[in-house]
Order: structure tokens, then C-alpha cells, then sequence
């Protein structure tokens, strides 16, 4: 995939070189693997997930572009550091051993890094819409949806893929048809229509029977 640096931080834009050299066993997700792809928002960090349970310490010391970081936060499975890059950038590692699989991460042009696909980053924001009402989340699923391409039936069921029986599809469809908590008002009246019409298009005796297959 070719990246779309352009709502990246100086910091962000001199660190991004190196971030080549994070191991192979991590994948960029999050905000930032939105937003490189869309360009539509900045966010201040680089998250990176292993489906393996990591060490901090060792991690710390292994990673080229951690070296003299100042750590944030050093916990079971969780690392995360600020990297000076002429200002402070947010690196965070996360190991996640029971996260599952909902398709192959993509490989970032001239930079060997993966990154989260699709259909997984939307897995992932069907879950956070049942969590929390921000509209950066709503904003980032409607550009997955309309954008990508991303089918909101094939975003829950990657979510069930993800998260398991701790992921309930029908919570996620619920909040993408009430947009009375949080700052939701401030989205668009013409996205939160697609997303409320995307969730009543969505057949639920299909998407049954699909989660019951992965029981």
C-alpha cells in the first residue's frame, strides 16, 4: 500500500523511516493505519499489536527506534514509550495473544511494515462504537464503509473473528442508529444517515447464521 503521510506530525514524518525496522511480528493499526490511508485526520500515535504475548524489557531494548525513549508505560504485554524526533512522538506495543484474524495485513510500500487491513481496522471500530460515543470513531467507520468499500455486514462479523463471544454485533448496529451520547450531534447529518441506513440494510438472518458458524 503507498501511505498518505500527510496528516502525520514533523515528528511523526522524521520517525516514519525507521519504523522499517520494527519487528516482524508487530502490525500498525489503529487511528494511524486510517490514517495513512485516508488523510482525513491526524492522530499523535504509531500503535503496533502482536498476536503473541511480548516481554517490555526486551522489547525495549531490541526496537532501533527506542533507544534513549523516554517509557511511558511498561506493563504484562504492553510497552509504550515517547521517541524525540525534534518533538515527542507516542510509540505503544501491545500484545494481544487472543485477538483473532480477519484478514492478512497489508505490506507499506518501500517500507517493510505491516499494517492492519480493512476489514480488520473496521472489525475493530464496530467494536469501539459499542464502548464509547466519539465521533472520530463514527467518522472513521463511515470512511471505511463508504471509502473502502468495507461491507458493514462483513465489518461485524469480522468483529465476532476479532473479539469472539466478547463481541456482540446487534450492541454495534444499536449504535449506529442512535447518535444522542457524546459529541455525536457534531457529525454530519448526511453521515449519520448512511450509517443508520447501512445498519437497517443489514440482513440478520444472514449475519446469524455467519456468527454461528464461527462458534
Amino acid at each position: 500500500m503507498k501511505p498518505n503521510l500527510d496528516r502525520l506530525s514533523e515528528g511523526q514524518k522524521r520517525l516514519w523511516p525507521e519504523l522499517s525496522s520494527t519487528p516482524q511480528e508487530f502490525t500498525l493499526f489503529g487511528g494511524i493505519a486510517l490514517s495513512i490511508r485516508f488523510g482525513h485526520r491526524h492522530t499523535s500515535d504509531f500503535d503496533f499489536f502482536s498476536r503473541s504475548e511480548l516481554d517490555p524489557e526486551e522489547l525495549y531494548h531490541r526496537v532501533p527506534y527506542l533507544k534513549s525513549a523516554e517509557v511511558l508505560q511498561l506493563a504484562p504485554n504492553t510497552l509504550i514509550c515517547s521517541v524525540e524526533r525534534g518533538e515527542p512522538v507516542k510509540v505503544s506495543f501491545f500484545g494481544l495473544p487472543n485477538f483473532g484474524i480477519a484478514g492478512d495485513p497489508e505490506i507499506v510500500e518501500n517500507l517493510d511494515l505491516k499494517v492492519s487491513p480493512l476489514i480488520e481496522l473496521a472489525g475493530t471500530k464496530t467494536s469501539v462504537v459499542q464502548k464509547r460515543a466519539v465521533a472520530r470513531d463514527y467518522l472513521d467507520l463511515d470512511l471505511l464503509l463508504s471509502v473502502g468499500k468495507v461491507s458493514l455486514t462483513d465489518a461485524l462479523i469480522a468483529g465476532r473473528k476479532l473479539y469472539g463471544r466478547l463481541y456482540n454485533p446487534h450492541v454495534a448496529l444499536k449504535a449506529l442508529t442512535f447518535f444522542g451520547d457524546g459529541d455525536l450531534m457534531s457529525l454530519p447529518e448526511e453521515l449519520r444517515d448512511r450509517l443508520a441506513e447501512a445498519a437497517t440494510q443489514v440482513d440478520l438472518a444472514y449475519l446469524a447464521n455467519k456468527i454461528e458458524e464461527l462458534s
